[in-house]
């Protein structure tokens, strides 16, 4: 037996057994295979076939996606054209998270069919993402505490939950995917900050620049972690510029590559802030310039103090930064400024898009769920970094600085939350391995065990307990299924000899239109998209505008037929007019010119008679029924 630096008896064998590379496996791996197998549980006996599974409209769109390049869709063909035809809409997403869901089918379909190919993958993808997450969660805890403390930090996933809920079966989306490897950068960058391993920040670069291919999300991490090792190269100085270069160097190699593979290759050198382009790329190129600027003053002035440090880093920052946004001004502001005003309407009921502040409107109890856990995270990092023995360790302005990033993130956006959580979960693992530590000393068990788990449960508390009150998160989007499930009209739109008899476009509730698109071989009008402007219009005027406005719409779009459900948010009317089809649907009252085809609990489906789709030359279209009840 030997003493620790905190006097405590410690068994030498043990600790070694700590550090052996089987016990990480074990502590990393289990766990990580437990949480796939929960997730999968919740697929593999969940009722109704894959519609089931994709509930939210992107999940539906992605698996729409793959499916046309399985088909033959080019992999730089990033064209949705059975929406808003017969142009289409270029999507803005990235073919790197439709690959799991391709190898997977593609290996399936010759076994078992496309769907249930199509169904497996739904289930099976997610759940490995989710596994894959746990894992890369534990790893970068590990970074945080001493290895004997692994076992502590499985008990803290539980904490992961809402993470974890973008990874169930069927949230076959790319925010899982864009999670798991935002984990996995977060762990090479809490490496990185020590001085013996600064190569590590390559592996950060190489992450975070698949992870902005994949979803601009990663926008604000990849902010925060310039910070942080700016940060540490001010106070530590030379052996943290070198992280910085390996970090701003492998980035800007990384968004490159990737600027070449995943982009159309005809817009390769175009302009957009929506996906990956040179805008990003020069973004990536200013932590290089920092890195190089770290470097470039340590070998002039080797005796630079802090504060050289300091306004040398960010001076070059800024003046990065000036030049980007006078380079790309279209990127500077708000990526919602140039939004039609026609169409705003929709984006103000997006409801990840929302802030906080346009939550706190209802109460702080609609968002305590959100900000609870970090804010209980960031009293934490502040309490230990103040009583800790090594107040100049970067780990903790680091642990401080990301929960700060998730927090800013979720009240600009609430679609923040999950990152949010991440980070928290990640800042509360040296508290409970500090209480940990107090629990040995201890003498009664129950004493012991109730400190070692008290941070769990707390973080567990912290997440479920104000989602539980707040019941209106739950229960807003299974009223909006409960009365526009598209699954009611797909046997109509499916059958020979009604409405599939024929591919037709469809004027539908936006959100709706993704799982038109996947259960039917129809097209839409409007998806919830902020690239589908001319599809969002003219979905409004159908339903929103006047009868001459919803008249002029159909025809000059050919829409087929509506899908219409009274409970479900269609379009805002224009100003104070009435919006004639909207009221008229309500009302069960429908124009003469839209024949039912499917009504069920305040839901119509219904034909647009062919007089309107397609009028007679030299013809007035009656606007009252002149032809018989049987036509």
């Amino acid at each position: 037996m030997t003493t620790d630096a905190l006097g405590r008896q410690t068994n030498p064998d043990s600790e070694a057994w700590a550090t052996h590379g089987l016990f990480r496996l074990v502590t990393h791996a289990v766990p990580a295979v437990l949480v796939f197998v929960v997730l999968l549980s919740f697929g593999v006996w969940r009722e109704g076939g894959t519609a089931a599974l994709l509930i939210d409209t992107d999940d539906f769109m992605r698996t729409v996606q793959v499916l046309d390049w399985l088909d033959g869709q080019g992999w730089n063909d990033m064209v949705q054209r059975r929406l808003n035809p017969p142009d289409g809409v270029a999507m803005h997403w990235s073919r790197l998270a439709d690959m799991p869901l391709a190898a997977v089918i593609a290996l399936c379909e010759p076994w078992f069919g496309r769907p249930t190919a199509v169904h497996l993958a739904a289930v099976l993808v997610p759940s490995l993402v989710g596994g894959l997450f746990a894992a890369l969660f534990l790893w970068g805890a590990a970074a945080l505490i001493p290895d004997r403390h692994a076992p502590l930090v499985v008990s803290m996933l539980p904490a992961l939950v809402i993470p974890l809920l973008l990874m169930l079966p069927g949230r076959v989306d790319h925010h899982g995917l864009q999670l798991a490897l935002t984990a996995l950068a977060i762990g090479f960058l809490l490496r990185s900050l020590t001085s013996e391993r600064p190569w590590t920040a390559v592996g950060l670069g190489v992450a975070a620049g698949v992870s902005l291919a994949v979803g601009l999300e990663t926008l604000p991490f990849l902010g925060t972690a310039t910070v942080i090792l700016s940060l540490a190269w001010v106070l530590r100085g030379k052996p943290a510029a070198m992280a910085l270069v390996c970090f701003g160097a492998t980035l800007a190699a990384t968004t490159l590559v990737l600027l070449f593979l995943t982009p159309p290759w005809a817009g390769l050198t175009a302009i957009v802030c929506d996906r990956l382009s040179l805008v990003h790329v020069a973004c990536a190129a200013l932590v290089l310039l920092a890195g190089a600027t770290a470097l470039a003053l340590g070998r002039l002035r080797p005796g630079a103090g802090r504060l050289a440090r300091l306004v040398a880093v960010g001076g070059a920052g800024f003046a990065g930064l000036a030049l980007v946004a006078a380079a790309f001004p279209q990127c500077a502001g708000s990526p919602y400024a140039a939004f039609p005003e026609e169409i705003r309407y929709w984006l103000d009921h997006v409801a990840e898009a929302r802030s906080l502040v346009v939550l706190l409107h209802g109460g702080l109890d609609t968002v305590a769920w959100a900000i609870t856990l970090p804010i209980a995270a960031l009293v934490a990092v502040g309490w230990q970094w103040i009583g800790a023995a090594d107040r100049a360790d970067t780990r903790w302005p680091a642990l401080a600085l990301l929960v700060l990033s998730g927090l800013a993130l979720t009240a600009w956006q609430i679609r923040g939350v999950p990152y949010a959580n991440l980070t928290a979960a990640l800042a509360l693992v040296p508290l409970a391995a500090a209480i940990n530590e107090r629990a040995d000393g201890l003498e009664r068990r129950w004493t012991r065990i109730g400190l070692r788990v008290s941070i769990p449960v707390l973080c567990i508390f912290a997440v479920v307990v104000p989602s539980w009150l707040d019941r209106s998160t739950v229960r807003q989007p299974e009223a909006e299924n409960a009365g526009c499930d598209v699954r009611f009209v797909v046997a109509e739109l499916t059958d020979p000899a009604g409405l599939g008899a024929e591919v037709r476009t469809l004027a539908a509730p936006i959100d709706k239109g993704p799982a038109i698109l996947f259960l039917t071989r129809h097209k839409v009008l409007a998806a919830p998209y902020h690239r589908n402007v001319k599809g969002l219009s003219d979905n409004r005027r159908i339903f929103g505008g006047t009868e001459e406005e919803a008249l002029a719409t159909i025809r000059a779009r050919d829409v087929g037929a509506l899908l219409f459900c009274r409970k479900y948010m269609h379009v805002a009317p224009y100003g104070n007019r009435p919006a004639f089809l909207g009221e008229r649907l309500a009302a069960d009252d429908p124009p003469w010119w839209l024949v039912p085809a499917v009504q069920k609990d305040g839901m119509g489906l219904y034909r647009v008679h062919p007089h309107v789709r397609r009028p007679i030359p030299e013809m007035r279209v009656p606007m009252e029924p002149r032809l018989p009840a049987a036509q």
